[in-house]
């Protein structure tokens, strides 16, 4: 009988066998590596733009319009606008400043300035019929007068006011020339506008040093002679 050969064997054994070795042949994956076919590399992360190194500019703020409302007309002397457009000059010599006949007119800013009051007050006419309203403006461009300078103009007898602002405000309102500031009214008895040139920033009255009579502001104003009507336009 012959040996049987060493590769022989009976065959369910040897499908034992082919198992065995299929299971047993593949290679362990190595520990805390993937396999390629399932694991991909990440994307590459984008870069943020970069910042401007300097912000955009602003948009530019249009010019203020100037103040809507009616201008009075210039005086002789050309920078200045006319108190009183219509009224009658009428001072007289002992007077603290230029009273203007006129009834209930229109009163206007001869120069530009900003408001120092505009208010109940600041007057000793406060009697009857009187009307007890004053402005006082501090002029943005002091006018030259012998040696001084003239730095306010002081308005009284006022019957309303365009503007209300108290003394010592923090919040001073700026006019320009010819701008209106109220309406005359009535002093002593009398309608008529009072008209006061203040020099070298002493605004208390109280000493002749320092303001302009009645005959000197005629002269500040252009030389325009006692009696005169001022233009009213």
């Amino acid at each position: 009988m012959p040996r049987a050969s060493a590769c022989s064997f009976a065959p369910s054994r040897a499908l034992a066998l082919l198992a065995l070795l299929a299971s047993c042949g593949r290679a362990p994956a190595s520990a805390g590596t993937s396999s390629a076919a399932s694991t991909s590399a990440p994307a590459p992360l984008t870069p943020p733009p970069p910042l401007p190194l300097t912000p955009p500019p602003l948009p530019l703020t249009p010019p203020l319009a100037p103040p809507a409302g009616p201008r009075s007309p210039p005086l002789r002397a050309a920078t200045l606008r006319s108190p009183l457009p219509g009224g009658h000059l009428g001072g007289w010599n002992g007077d603290t400043g230029l009273d203007i006949a006129g009834d209930h007119l229109d009163v206007f800013a001869i120069a530009a300035g900003t408001l120092d009051y505009s208010e109940r007050g600041h007057t000793l006419w406060t009697r009857g019929r009187d009307t007890p309203y004053s402005v006082r403006i501090a002029l943005d461009a002091p006018i030259p007068w012998r040696g001084h300078r003239i730095t306010h103009v002081y308005y009284t007898h006022l019957s309303s006011l365009e503007t209300e602002q108290p003394e010592g405000s923090p919040h001073r309102r700026h006019v320009e020339a010819g701008e209106r500031i109220g309406v005359s009214g009535i002093g002593n008895g009398v309608p008529h506008l009072h008209l006061g040139l203040l020099l070298d920033g002493q605004v208390e009255q109280d000493t002749w040093e320092f303001i302009l009579r009645e005959g000197e502001i005629r002269q500040v104003m252009g030389r325009y002679a006692n009696g005169e009507r001022l233009p009213r336009e």
